[in-house]
């Protein structure tokens, strides 16, 4: 049928990259019906030059925006009555059953098998500036990590041979998703390919120190790896991400990342020693906080955290570091968050009380 009409919806925008699953479906749709029209759309809107959608399709990302999801949902039902509404993402695949109750619409749970073969539509970017290609070498995670949510939502561990295709020329970098990509059996082809591309690429996810060697590192160090990402989720795990750090600045001199998860079954003191050690080692320190996969708001303290730590260590990282991230310098690091567990605790309450007369002068003036 001519002259079709889709919306694409992002009902929050939360992140620098665009939602990859509906650029892939832009391509798919393309690629179906020749003289189709794609309308995208941030936010809830009716874009000029849409009349009226065959099918509507609405992403969602975090569990704790899906409010936001809904409304986008009835918004478009509201105006849109006669058009299909298909409901996917990551948050929706881990509570489809929240958005049916409230929506009377089931979503479609995990990944879009039809669209994992497209390439993404890099003409629709969401109002975003993009400097790279996105794609995965590999789908799901043969690890088993309490705190993590892929299972739920890619279940299987699965290598992709024609990632290739994603790439699209004009950008001059290459962003990799992959949750394990040193999982994958075609690491070393993997590898190869990005050589010959010539292209700087990050694996944002993060690489697994359990399985990072020497051999690893090497071929690693034959690519435009920027930066090299770990996580130290456990403490358990110190040494074998304190041998791949070792490693990796052993055969590269670009800079290293490691993510910090807190909040989970870790206590505040717990999370002082793994970034003390890191800071100590001169990386940066990515902290991240774990939340439940639950569409409420309210945050939800793990271990011994309380909500006036976790709202300190989220002020301290906003106010005296760089997107997030804990620098290399010891000097401000301690300053920051103390020499011991127990004065990173002290200065966090510091830190929250300041807070607190901040906004008690702000209402009285």
């Amino acid at each position: 049928m001519a002259n079709q009409q889709f919306l694409l919806v992002e009902p929050i925008a939360k992140t620098p990259f665009p939602p990859l699953g509906l650029m892939k479906i832009s391509s798919m749709l393309k690629d179906r019906y020749k003289y189709c029209s794609i309308f995208s759309q941030v936010g809830n809107g009716i874009p000029l030059g849409l009349r009226r959608p065959d099918i509507i399709y609405i992403t969602s990302l975090f569990t704790w925006d899906l409010d936001n999801v809904i409304k986008s949902i009835h918004y478009y039902q509201d105006r849109f009555p006669r058009s299909d509404i298909k409901v996917g993402g990551v948050a929706a695949s881990l509570n489809p059953d929240y958005i049916y109750r409230a929506t009377n619409i089931y979503p479609h749970v995990g990944l879009l098998d039809e669209v994992e073969s497209y390439s993404p539509d890099y003409s629709i970017t969401f109002g975003r500036k993009l400097n790279a290609s996105i794609t995965f070498t590999s789908r799901g995670c043969p690890r088993h990590c309490k705190f993590c949510t892929v299972k739920e939502h890619e279940p299987l561990f699965t290598v992709r041979h024609d990632w290739v295709k994603d790439v699209y020329n004009p950008l001059p970098k290459i962003i990799f998703w992959d949750n394990n990509w040193l999982a994958s059996p075609n690491f070393e082809r993997d590898c190869e390919i990005i050589n010959s591309i010539g292209k700087s690429v990050d694996f944002n996810q993060g690489l697994d120190a359990r399985l990072y060697s020497s051999r690893i590192a090497l071929m690693l160090s034959n690519i435009n790896l920027n930066p090299i990402r770990f996580a130290l989720d456990d403490a358990k795990l110190e040494k074998t991400v304190l041998s791949a750090i070792q490693l990796a600045k052993k055969y590269s001199s670009k800079e290293i990342r490691v993510y910090v998860l807190y909040n989970f079954e870790d206590t505040p003191e717990d999370f002082y020693y793994r970034i003390d050690i890191l800071n100590r080692e001169k990386v940066l320190s990515f902290p991240m906080e774990y939340r439940n996969s639950t569409p409420s708001k309210i945050k939800v303290p793990g271990g011994t955290w309380n909500t006036s730590l976790l709202r300190a260590l989220k002020l301290s990282l906003l106010y005296y570091y760089r997107k997030g991230m804990i620098t290399e310098s010891r000097k401000s690091f301690i300053n920051i968050y103390g020499k011991t567990p127990k004065e990173f605790i002290d200065k966090l309450y510091n830190i929250y009380e300041y807070d607190k007369s901040l906004k008690r002068n702000k209402k009285r003036r």
